[in-house]
């Protein structure tokens, strides 16, 4: 018997009042039933799961949340190909597929095969220590996979970075800045577009990098196709350089760390609703191109 696993937006009730009501549209189609994270209550007679011990027969989960917890489940289920079915807890909600109120159907339809999926690519973010690597496993200390971002700062000090960034073994710039952005198109709408990077139409095979707040005029924003391999090595002015991947995970890194990005081997695959398209999302989202 298949399973549909939840996985709950920690500290939100309605994420456990909704879980109750969807739960029940599960049993009624005779499938099991899992709630997955540790901290989470889950209803009555629903069995709960480590993150770690996802079963494989899993058919979809359900993320009852904002776009964090949908980036969450991601880094959980992604390698196995399994689809996630976003219901808008948050305040944007980019990523769902629908808002609480059409949660019930929109199950349905994702059960029933009615609901389309989107495969949105990834990147896999791997810091290597005792500079760069040239066998490829070596001196890898940290692998993270990012469906938005992956952001290189020091949030400590008010100074500039210097960061050096290679596409293909080619270098591309020295950057002088606050920072340094690597981003997918699905995350194109996120930090990338506050600090002046393209909106990426979701199904474009590429990345963008964008230097933060740069010490130069001419230090843009650079398209990369997403066959790409990127090398980003601190310079000599970083200290205490800190790496995020999707805003959820964290990395110290050290003089000399080689940070490589380039394709994840899985993508993304997400619900989506037939009826809106990306550009509506940008409308009702971020208010893009719309006249006061």
């Amino acid at each position: 018997m298949s399973a549909v696993a939840f996985l709950l937006k920690r500290n939100e009730p309605q994420a456990a009042v909704l879980c109750q009501r969807l739960v029940q549209v599960v049993r009624a189609r005779g499938l099991r039933e899992l709630v997955v994270r540790d901290q989470a209550e889950p209803p009555e007679g629903v069995e709960l799961v480590a993150e770690d011990r996802i079963p494989q027969d899993v058919r979809l989960m359900v993320v009852l949340g904002g776009d964090g917890t949908l980036l969450y489940a991601a880094g959980l289920v992604c390698s196995m190909g399994v689809p996630i079915l976003g219901v808008n807890l948050g305040h944007l909600g980019f990523l769902s597929a629908c808002s609480p109120d059409r949660a019930v159907e929109a199950l349905q339809a994702a059960l029933d095969g009615h609901l389309p999926i989107e495969e949105r690519q990834r990147l896999l973010c791997r810091v290597h220590r005792g500079g760069p690597a040239q066998d490829g496993e070596a001196g890898l200390v940290e692998s993270h996979e990012a469906v938005n971002d992956i952001v290189l700062n020091q949030p400590a000090k008010a100074r500039l970075l210097e960061l050096d960034a290679f596409i293909d073994g080619h270098w591309v710039a020295t950057y002088q800045a606050d920072g340094l952005i690597v981003s997918t198109p699905t995350g194109s709408t996120a930090y990338n577009l506050a600090a002046g990077g393209p909106l990426l139409l979701p199904e474009t095979q590429s990345m963008v990098l964008t230097p933060i707040c740069p010490h130069a005029l001419t230090a843009r924003p650079v398209v990369a196709p997403l066959s790409s391999n990127i090398e980003v090595r601190p310079g000599r002015s970083c200290e205490r350089l800190l790496l995020t991947v999707d805003g959820q995970w964290e990395v110290r890194l050290q003089r000399g760390d080689t940070v490589r990005i380039g394709r994840a081997s899985a993508p993304l695959r997400i619900f989506r609703a037939p009826e809106r398209t990306f550009f509506d999302l940008l409308r009702t989202k971020l208010h893009w191109g719309v006249r006061e």
